[in-house]
């Protein structure tokens, strides 16, 4: 599936990746027997064998040299995601979140001698994918079949093919309180019908359970996915709407499916130096929990390609210029969350900082931060977890932070 050498994995300095040693160990095949359950609910410590079961496939792992798994997907030789992880994709209505999804199904799907060029993204492992879409918005006459012949013709096949390694569904049909029921459903099958790994996209999460503000609804819907990946050969891509006005995935669900993903990508709009969107998407890494975070990158809809494509250089560059020539409160925002991503800074060392970076005055840089906290902007520290911009003092110090939202 002209798919890289895992010597370029190794050559990217690969080291905090969960192994498929533990995984196998534990689950060894998606054919493996379901779930365990207790074996008697009437003992004392129904779910103590189970427990120790894993201590024993724990103990045997960890006598033995880890080897780290390679990447699923890449982004320009970043590692973006691993297998057996849950990832996301997160944004306000309308950015193309589903875009960006379909171009890395078409990464996964992608035959060996198709040139198309999928806005930098590309395989890195020699195992073969099946990838199944799981959508719960787009309308069954058009446009649903109309992204599915995307993800086709962009990897390389024919609209009227079946490829063998893709499948989809819809859960347009099925009343929203039956869904989690109908998702699992599905996961059973999907598991049986094919031996290779899974690449599974759920679009939109939200809509996969009954109510994601409720913590015993979304909690049911991560709790499912997390077992999957930890008992079975497959992994999860979750697309989620953040709150509107917000960079929060929404609900309860989306706090709970941050702390559980290994990589969170936040999809939107560029905005000018006057405010205003622009035709640039900029894609943002919230969160690698395997890797540090990447910088962002930026795509732009192509009428000729009826895709996403990598935004060309120059206009991402002149776009930056402007913005940092004005100190956008969004531009000073972003390099606010660089600097202050892990640790609190002193005040008077990060102004220094932003006056260098925007060779802008004490007093606009000053007013920018005001205008910053006053506007309640949205941040997020390294773990993915949303954040809000905090000043305090110690004595005689003052102290910028990051902290969590409640």
């Amino acid at each position: 599936m002209g798919k890289k050498s895992l010597n370029t994995m190794q050559n990217n300095n690969i080291s905090t990746v969960p192994t498929n040693e533990l995984v196998e160990g534990i689950a060894q095949s998606n054919t493996k027997a379901e779930p365990q359950q207790p074996q008697n609910k009437e003992s004392k410590n129904p779910f103590l064998p189970i427990i120790l079961e894993s201590q024993k496939k724990l103990r045997e792992a960890k006598a033995q040299t880890v080897i780290f798994s390679p990447p699923i997907v890449s982004h320009l030789e970043k590692q973006v995601i691993y297998p057996n992880t849950i990832n996301v994709i997160q944004g306000q209505a309308g950015v193309h979140k589903s875009r960006v999804a379909e171009l890395i199904c078409s990464t996964l799907l992608k035959r060996a001698d198709c040139p198309n060029v999928l806005a930098g993204f590309e395989a890195f492992t020699g195992k073969e994918f099946t990838v199944c879409i799981v959508d719960t918005e787009r309308n069954l006459n058009e446009q649903l079949p109309y992204a599915l012949q995307s993800i086709q013709t962009k990897a390389g096949f024919r609209i009227e093919e079946h490829p063998d390694g893709f499948d989809y569904i819809s859960l347009m049909n099925v009343p929203r309180n039956e869904r989690f029921e109908a998702l699992r459903e599905y996961l059973d099958h999907v598991r049986t019908k094919f031996q290779n790994h899974i690449f599974i996209v759920l679009d939109v999460l939200t809509d996969c359970c009954q109510d994601f503000n409720r913590t015993d609804s979304s909690m049911a819907l991560i709790d499912h996915l997390n077992m999957a990946i930890n008992q079975f050969d497959v992994t999860f891509l979750c697309i989620i709407h953040e709150n509107p006005g917000h960079a929060k995935a929404r609900g309860h669900l989306g706090t709970e499916l941050t702390n559980k993903a290994s990589s969170v990508m936040q999809v939107g709009y560029e905005m000018d130096a006057a405010g205003k969107d622009t035709n640039l998407i900029r894609v943002k890494f919230l969160k690698c929990r395997n890797t540090k975070r990447h910088e962002p990158f930026y795509l732009k809809y192509c009428d000729t390609f009826k895709g996403l494509v990598l935004a060309d250089e120059g206009e991402v560059s002149r776009l930056s210029e402007q913005r940092k020539a004005k100190a956008m409160p969004t531009e000073v925002a972003d390099k606010i969350e660089q600097y202050l991503l892990d640790e609190p800074m002193q005040s008077k060392e990060l102004v220094e900082l932003l006056m260098k970076d925007f060779e802008a005055s004490q007093r606009t840089i000053e007013e920018r931060v005001k205008e910053i906290i006053s506007a309640d902007t949205g941040f997020h520290n390294s773990a993915g977890k949303p954040c809000r911009l905090v000043k305090d003092q110690e004595g005689r110090k003052v102290f910028y932070f990051l902290k969590p939202n409640d």
